[in-house]
């Protein structure tokens, strides 16, 4: 795996430890640490501090990466540097972000290049820190459009795929399948560095107040593009309208890889291979969106996606760039949208009408079937206790765990895992 995880980083959670033989990335979000070359963000973020010894004792200074209402200044986080990780260890601290796409770059073409070589099948997992500020200083080209920070950014992911892509066409075209996709719609309130909502702009929304994008159940805010590429298998050219959900790409891949998913357990995604390989339109029938910070409690499920109809129970805004939020308001009956005549999410169905009575039923008893599956599922509760001891620092006797960079070993072909 390379890139970002965020699924934690000490002990059993470590990527080495979950699963992947190599790691190589920033545990968390890149907006978690400070760096010396902290790029563009809104508001503008400061490097790390450079004196050579720290203002506070060591455990002063670690505990504040874990109690980060103390450290963050205007969304920043100031106190304790970025770490770069190669599998167990901490490489560079802080991570030098200009660098960072070239690194990850060498590293998955290196995994590729000796998996191939090697004649073992591989999963490569790729978790990208474009296009999540701060958006690094590149070298930007002689097109006006790319003295953007963002138009720059994005244009140095598609040089980073494309390299991928191409070390792949090299050495296991025929039998190596590219899923690329994003986790969420732009982060508004980072203004210019947020990218566009295109057609998904949640008009509604935007009426009421707030921003229908990153942190809602707005089309702005869950709907992402997908490009699957596997010559040979999927065609070229084609665009999908079944309903898919990065959820599928689990069940898709284990399918793939001739194994099967456990039975001890339900799982929320799709083998879609009939819709990849072919031709199929048919995905889901019902999706379920959970709330992701603008509105209600933090991964309840009251956002139904059925069909081209979309439900909601509760709605509301996240931060706009101008810092403005949309009020939570609940909805008994919910909102409901078509949106294969309103994409933009502008005008909800009258309450009244026979499109909304006819579809209403279904809404309802496909959330209480979701809802009574969860609690007769297997369940798990996030561990979020705080502890300093556990912050990743290479030397801690150093302000902000500042550390100069150790030498990279190269990919492993098999599993050697320092415990």
């Amino acid at each position: 795996m390379i890139g970002k995880w965020h699924l934690g980083h000490h002990g059993s959670y470590h990527p080495n430890f979950r699963g992947f033989d190599y790691y190589f990335g920033i545990p968390y979000s890149h907006d978690m640490g400070c760096t010396d070359t902290p790029g563009y963000n809104h508001p503008p973020c400061p490097a790390c501090p450079q004196c050579d010894r720290p203002s506070r004792s060591w455990k002063q200074i670690l505990s504040h990466l874990w109690f980060p209402h103390r450290s963050r200044k205007g969304g920043c986080y100031t106190n304790v540097a970025l770490p770069l990780y190669e599998n167990l260890d901490i490489v560079e601290q802080p991570v030098n972000l200009s660098s960072l796409a070239h690194m990850y770059a060498e590293k998955a073409t290196q995994f590729i290049q000796h998996a191939s070589t090697s004649g073992r099948p591989f999963l490569l997992y790729v978790g990208l820190a474009h296009m999540h500020v701060p958006l690094t200083r590149t070298r930007q080209s002689a097109e006006p459009q790319d003295h953007r920070p963002y138009a720059a950014s994005l244009r140095e992911m598609d040089s980073l795929v494309g390299r991928i892509k191409d070390i792949v066409d090299r050495t296991a075209k025929e039998n190596t399948f590219v899923w690329f996709t994003g986790d969420n719609g732009p982060w508004v309130q980072k203004c210019e560095l947020a990218g566009s909502l295109g057609p998904f702009t949640g008009l509604w929304q935007v009426h009421q107040g707030g921003s229908p994008a990153k942190q809602t159940t707005w089309e702005g805010g869950h709907r992402v593009p997908a490009v699957a590429y596997w010559p040979g298998r999927i065609p070229f050219n084609v665009t999908s309208t079944a309903l898919l959900s990065v959820l599928d790409i689990f069940p898709t891949v284990v399918a793939l890889a001739g194994a099967s998913l456990p039975h001890s357990r339900r799982f929320d995604g799709l083998d879609v291979s009939e819709v990849l390989f072919g031709g199929s339109q048919t995905g889901h029938k019902v999706l379920f969106h959970p709330n992701s910070g603008a509105a209600g409690e933090y991964g309840a499920l009251q956002t139904v996606r059925l069909g081209n109809y979309k439900a909601f129970y509760i709605t509301g805004g996240a931060a706009a760039c101008d810092g403005s939020v949309g009020p939570a308001q609940c909805h008994e009956p919910p909102l409901v949208f078509d949106l294969e005549d309103d994409v933009a999410e502008a005008v909800p169905l009258d309450a009244g009408s026979a499109e909304y009575r006819s579809v209403l039923p279904t809404v309802r008893e496909a959330l209480a079937g979701v809802l009574h599956d969860i609690a007769g599922d297997n369940t798990s509760r996030a561990d979020y206790a705080q502890d300093p001891s556990a912050t990743p620092c290479c030397d801690p006797h150093h302000v902000v765990c500042r550390c100069q960079a150790s030498s990279q070993t190269d990919i492993p072909t098999s599993r050697n895992v320092r415990q």
